[in-house]
């Protein structure tokens, strides 16, 4: 199974969200690689920290789209999960990731810069379509506060598109900055409530998952 993370746009929690779910799924016994795709890697400078006694993640960068392409497959076979951290651009790249995925994750949050972004967004993803007729692309929000009434309208706005927004919203927390630069998921550090929501999300992707299968 290939999980894509992508966007247009950087700072959305791309990398956040790739590190997160590859620890939620290491600890519930899927063996899980991450290819990072991004100029900046920071999945791979994750990995470098990441303290040993936890649960191995393989961690790889591959920044062009026909290397990504070509490998996808040889790194699938020995892990049941490939988690791709997308980068933010226009490229090619961003076409692959899309194709690529089982189920593809937009992570955005609500803001106006953010919002606008989405329509570039979605004109990749329509030319990816193109290829790839059945893509299941979600949106997932990100540092989304319910009792701001921007996030709320923010939140109708984006449920009138085509893609659909993951149930599970994920809240603004220090956590999940304090959890990263340990080299670790907020599974493994000591926010419960953000545990909670991270395990929440993880799950729903494989529920959407084994229901492709």
């Amino acid at each position: 199974m290939i999980i894509s993370i992508t966007s247009l746009k950087g700072g959305v929690g791309k990398s956040t969200f790739a590190t997160n779910i590859a620890v939620c799924l290491a600890h519930a016994g899927y063996k899980v690689a991450i290819i990072d795709t991004d100029m900046n890697a920071s999945s791979v400078h994750w990995s470098g920290i990441r303290p040993e006694n936890l649960p191995e993640i393989m961690v790889t960068g591959i920044t062009d789209a026909a290397a990504l392409r070509k490998n996808i497959n040889k790194i699938h076979r020995d892990y049941d999960i490939v988690v791709i951290d997308g980068t933010p651009s226009i490229s090619k790249l961003v076409s692959t990731i899309l194709i690529l995925g089982d189920v593809v994750l937009i992570p955005l949050k609500p803001s106006g810069f953010d919002i606008w972004a989405i329509e570039k967004f979605l004109e990749k993803y329509e030319q990816a379509k193109a290829l790839r007729e059945n893509i299941q692309a979600y949106f997932v929000l990100n540092e989304y506060q319910k009792n701001v009434i921007f996030d709320r309208s923010s939140l109708e706005a984006i449920g009138e598109l085509e893609i659909p927004i993951i149930d599970t919203k994920i809240k603004t927390r220090v956590a999940y900055k304090e959890a990263i630069i340990g080299g670790m998921g907020v599974f493994e550090y000591r926010d419960k409530k953000a545990k909670k929501e991270m395990v929440n999300l993880t799950n729903e992707i494989i529920g959407i998952l084994k229901e492709q299968s």
